[in-house]
């Protein structure tokens, strides 16, 4: 984030604005188009110095590595309400868009978007690194809709079945 270091003029009243903007004037080339142009705009000169800047605060989503209060490392809420985490280490999310412009799709697209999209290892390893180890161990659900894909059979180092 910048700081602005510079110091802003402050004015106490019009005879100092006027001043200010004259000393504008006399700075220019004395070409006629210049000052008719600068003598058009010169009122609005001052007001630009009045206004006070603040530094803009950009949204982020960064991980918290040190809390003001414990010193812990802090969980982004946001991945914890759009992501889930299967039992072998994956993450999984909706498809993007699900809940938009129904209008426009067809009914096979609506019934392929409620489905849900494996992130790939590279986003996998970024979501582990944003939650705490909290979120990370497995949770077991009554009922849990996702249970068939704790497990993966296809390697036999997570394989529950022999192969």
């Amino acid at each position: 984030m910048l700081l602005q270091t510079t110091e802003q003029p402050k004015f106490s009243g019009v005879g100092e604005q006027s001043k200010l903007s004259n000393s504008l004037l006399r700075q220019l080339p004395s070409n006629s188009t210049n000052t008719s142009i600068l003598t058009s705009v010169s009122s609005l000169v001052p007001s630009l110095f009045l206004k006070k800047s603040c530094p803009s605060v950009q949204q982020t989503r960064s991980v918290t590595k040190w809390s003001l209060n414990k010193g812990k490392r802090k969980t982004v809420k946001a991945v914890v309400a759009r992501f889930y985490r299967l039992g072998w280490g994956a993450w999984i999310r909706p498809m993007v868009g699900r809940n938009k412009r129904h209008w426009s799709k067809t009914a096979k697209r609506k019934i392929r978007s409620e489905k849900h999209v494996f992130c790939n290892s590279t986003q996998s390893t970024l979501l582990d690194k944003m939650v705490t180890k909290y979120w990370r161990k497995r949770r077991f659900y009554v009922d849990d809709v996702y249970e068939p894909y704790h497990q993966r059979e296809e390697y036999s180092f997570s394989a529950v079945k022999p192969h």
